[in-house]
């Protein structure tokens, strides 16, 4: 029998999968699948979970090489919930020959659609606009005009498949796209629609900053006050990556003396975020929970594509989307039938 462990924090108040009840029949239609929910409350696999299962389908608890450290550790694959995976030591975890695995195509539309929502509610003052009227404050609309964006440029960092769809949705509404991206070549960016640009320039040039690049160590802390000393006061900028890629003090000073016209926050440094934040005093700061690309739609697509991973994994068959590789098919093959 495979034995799979589920996240727990994928259960809803109602103790319900979050992501519905359709994707979960692909492992109950078969007899040789055992599932198992695990305990909502955990932020690390343990060992003992480790020994326990063939495979986990991962939300948000960490795999570390602590989780993998005991010499019964039966664990064959993670298939990890969405395209992040700094949550996992992938080194760790290719010592162990342990298969891990994300979700890129079940959340590619989604971040993009995302990424442009906090764009246009910024740019339009939605929610400040929204208090107006429930604060009875209905004339005073005129003093809280938007920021047309036909004319503006948008400056993208990271064109992976995620950025490279958010350009493409963004192409009627902007005049330019510029991509700070030194993974991809000026060819590359403009057969994507968009102009290379340099990082510093990108600030420079940019109405809205859009953060979409991977967390690693040449990225993270490199929205700095350097970034935001180079852009535009007028400027706002949105991140949707991982919280870490801005250095969080530097925004904190940036907003605090105007430095640019606000921000949008998807991610933080610290999730969840403290409630005495202070990023959360200002108006002009859009935060949500690592969740504004949460629909029932995406998430079907996030369960399907992470479960035909572990099924193919099962069945010998290609695996979709494996972020660490195996030397040989062979290795893989030994791992199913220890």
């Amino acid at each position: 029998m495979f034995k799979v462990g589920i996240s727990g924090d994928l259960l809803n108040s109602n103790n319900q999968p979050c992501f519905g009840k359709a994707p979960l029949e692909l492992f109950k239609k078969r007899d040789d699948i055992e599932i198992s929910w695990m305990d909502k409350d955990i932020s690390e696999i343990n060992p003992e979970m480790s020994s326990k299962f063939d495979a986990i389908l991962l939300n948000l608890p960490k795999a570390t090489a602590y989780s993998v450290s005991e010499d019964n550790c039966k664990l064959k694959i993670i298939s990890r919930f969405g395209v992040g995976y700094d949550s996992v030591d992938i080194k760790a975890m290719k010592r162990k020959n342990i298969v891990v695995t994300n979700t890129p195509n079940a959340v590619r539309r989604p971040v993009a659609v995302a990424a442009l929502t906090m764009i246009f509610a910024s740019a339009s003052k939605l929610l400040k606009k929204n208090n107006l009227v429930r604060l009875g404050q209905w004339n005073e609309r005129t003093n809280f005009m938007g920021m047309g964006i036909s004319g503006k440029t948008l400056g993208v960092i990271g064109a992976g498949s995620i950025g490279t769809e958010t350009i493409k949705l963004s192409k009627p509404f902007f005049k330019n796209i510029l991509v700070y991206d030194p993974l991809l070549s000026e060819q590359q960016i403009n057969q994507k629609g968009a102009v290379k640009s340099e990082l510093l320039e990108l600030a420079v040039k940019s109405d809205f900053v859009l953060i979409l690049c991977d967390l690693n160590d040449s990225t993270c802390g490199m929205i700095d006050l350097e970034f935001f000393n180079k852009m535009k006061k007028s400027a706002y900028i949105f991140n949707l990556s991982r919280g870490p890629v801005i250095n969080e003090p530097d925004l904190e000073y940036a907003l605090e003396n105007e430095k640019i016209s606000g921000a949008g926050l998807d991610v933080t440094t610290v999730e969840p975020l403290s409630t005495d934040s202070k990023l959360l005093k200002h108006e002009n700061v859009i935060i949500t929970p690592h969740a504004l690309c949460w629909t029932d739609e995406c998430f079907h697509d996030i369960a399907t594509e992470a479960i035909n991973s572990i099924l193919n994994f099962i069945d010998k068959k290609t695996i979709l989307n494996q972020v660490n590789k195996w030397k040989s098919k062979l290795l893989r093959n030994e791992l199913i039938v220890k």
